[in-house]
């Protein structure tokens, strides 16, 4: 008997797909990564089809044209949410290959502490960077430390919003690891949270990805390093980004 609606039996999908042998994971990131890039693209184009529609209407006074405008709003934010999702997964795929190279990690984490120090002192929260002299040069992917350490810092901004407060960088040396911890004063995490934090698209924030910590821990992982986080309600969150000293991989 054929199979219905123009379908493959399932025997011949199942034959199929055990004669296949499993993706690698750089192909698999490849593959993830052109996939993005080709929704990115047609994004790009609704967006700017919305802006063009939304400054047709903008001349406009009747109730019909201020629904509209609200609609197209609505539109392009959510435009806006699906490129944010794209980017973090593109980044999320991207942990497989690398570029290291030696890298100042105290000078590192001061740029990005420089960078994010702006918003947060508009928010009212203080930045302080506490780093040990004696830390010396990492071989690593600068490039994505520098991604992981600035998911870390817009995390612990993010958990402080509207509360104000102080967000801590501190580097220190323990045997063969360097290890930086970003400790805010926020309103930390409940147990269930901080169970589930790092795993791939469970977010507690509307809107978000889910990918945030999974990528810094994929990027932490390919240095044969770690991520760590304590946090209890009450009491904020320490972030323990834990990297190896003179281990090339």
């Amino acid at each position: 008997m054929g199979s219905q609606g123009g379908q493959p039996p399932l025997h011949w999908m199942k034959e199929v797909s055990n004669s296949n042998p499993p993706l690698d994971p750089q192909t698999l990131s490849r593959l993830a990564g052109g996939l993005a890039h080709e929704l990115k693209n047609p994004l790009s184009t609704i967006g700017l089809h919305l802006d063009i529609l939304r400054e047709n209407w903008s001349g406009e006074t009747e109730p019909l044209a201020r629904r509209t405008l609200k609609t197209l709003d609505v539109l392009k934010q959510e435009v806006g949410r699906l490129n944010d999702i794209l980017e973090d997964f593109l980044l999320y795929a991207r942990t497989e290959t690398m570029e290291r190279s030696s890298v100042d990690f105290n000078a590192l984490v001061e740029k990005v502490a420089t960078f994010v120090a702006p918003e947060a002192q508009a928010q009212g929260i203080r930045l302080d960077t506490f780093l040990d002299g004696s830390l010396p040069l990492l071989s690593l992917d600068e490039g994505r430390i520098r991604q992981a350490l600035l998911n870390l810092l817009i995390n612990a901004r993010q958990a402080m919003e509207g509360e104000g407060g102080s967000i801590s960088l501190i580097t220190r040396v323990e045997e063969d690891t360097a290890i930086l911890e970003i400790v805010d004063d926020g309103p930390g995490m409940d147990s269930k949270t901080a169970e589930r934090c790092m795993d791939v698209y469970y977010s507690s924030k509307k809107g978000g990805s889910g990918l945030g910590l999974p990528t810094v821990r994929r990027i932490l992982e390919a240095h044969e390093g770690a991520l760590q986080l304590e946090s209890s309600p009450g009491h904020g969150t320490r972030a323990r980004m834990i990297l190896p000293i003179g281990r090339d991989s």
